[in-house]
């Protein structure tokens, strides 16, 4: 017996109700993984600022919970590619590489607290300003994922490459006192890999506001 119109119609609504069910739980799944970036961020920010290993342990913990997460994620999105916000589909795996950045942070400033390694007081202050810039630039991003808000977007965009300039500017400012002999080496080598870590979380995010702009409401 032929299917008729109206049962391929109630079909089709069924199909895309479904699939509008799933795009929302994958938003809100990302959303709160966005989440756990920010505290793992924070975490280690904490130990930065305290010069203090006891922050480092959660934030680690939360690294392999976003390694996990990003894993389910992009299997749950391959199974159901064609029910996915475009936008949506690398997000889990730009936030793990977040996550990776984060994670090699834990390990510098561990290094750093461990073995005594001394900054100046400038160097401090200039990590401390990219630290307090990544973590709202991630905060907003968690906020974007859920409101997807143009205006949102376009302010990480902005703002991030904003970031990439203040800190090739401190890298600059680091060289001449490594020239002037205010800084030793192995400071120097611990400074400019928490500033590359640092540029590279900025940088994915940029990168999941660049995607989520191209499917974001006016």
């Amino acid at each position: 017996m032929p299917i008729s119109q109206s049962e391929v119609e109630r079909e089709s609504v069924v199909e895309l109700k479904a699939e509008r069910e799933f795009s929302g739980q994958l938003r809100s799944e990302i959303h709160e993984m966005c989440q756990k970036t920010v505290e793992m961020l924070n975490l280690t920010w904490e130990g930065f600022r305290r010069q203090d290993i006891r922050p480092l342990e959660p934030a680690g913990k939360l690294g392999r919970e976003i390694h996990q997460r990003e894993k389910e994620l992009t299997q749950r999105v391959a199974e159901k590619l064609t029910a996915v916000d475009s936008e949506l589909c690398f997000l889990p795996m730009h936030l793990e590489r977040v996550g990776d950045n984060i994670e090699f942070l834990v390990r510098a400033i561990k290094m750093m607290v461990q073995d005594g390694i001394p900054f100046s007081e400038r160097a401090i202050k200039e990590i401390n300003a990219l630290f307090e810039k990544a973590i709202e630039l991630v905060e907003c991003m968690r906020d974007v994922v859920g409101t997807r808000n143009r205006v949102l977007i376009r302010h990480i965009v902005e703002e991030g490459e904003k970031y990439t300039q203040m800190a090739d500017e401190f890298a600059l400012f680091h060289q001449e006192r490594l020239i002037q002999g205010l800084c030793v080496p192995k400071s120097s080598s611990v400074y400019l890999a928490i500033l590359d870590y640092l540029k590279g979380i900025e940088s994915h995010i940029r990168q999941m506001a660049e995607k989520l702009s191209s499917g974001s409401p006016s």
